[in-house]
């Protein structure tokens, strides 16, 4: 699949340039992902540190769709998107990764090690930061 045939689907939408929106999600992306840092990493916080993250990253995108005039059904239509709207294969991958993650931890039960939190700790601000110049 690919972002145009999301949109022939309805997985993604056009929707008109939303700039104050964009920054409304922006900044409770930011704040998602603030709050993950402070809550202390074990076994027992890892999956709500993680989900926490990946909302953080999920709105940080959303909030980008709404800037190039995009709204998404589905998070897996967002990687589309990041993929060949923001032309960012790499990001689009990483991001993919998080979300098969958060997937597995949201709708099958699956657990998250330690260390996957940990390196989602880093690299979830570091994607949003490298996300910036698109804004």
């Amino acid at each position: 699949m690919n972002f145009e045939k999301a949109l022939i689907l309805g997985d993604a939408r056009k929707v008109p340039v939303d700039i104050l929106r964009s920054k409304s999600i922006i900044l409770s992306s930011k704040q998602a992902i603030a709050t993950a840092k402070t809550i202390i990493l074990t076994k027992e916080s890892a999956k709500s540190i993680f989900r926490e993250l990946y909302e953080g990253l999920r709105e940080y995108c959303e909030a980008l769709g709404y800037m190039k005039g995009y709204k998404f059904q589905n998070h897996e239509s967002i990687t589309f998107f990041i993929r060949e709207i923001l032309h960012e294969e790499t990001l689009a991958n990483k991001f993919d990764r998080y979300r098969k993650l958060r997937n597995g931890i949201n709708y099958y039960g699956e657990t998250i090690e330690e260390e996957t939190v940990k390196e989602a700790l880093k690299e979830i601000p570091e994607l949003t930061k490298k996300l910036e110049k698109h804004t």
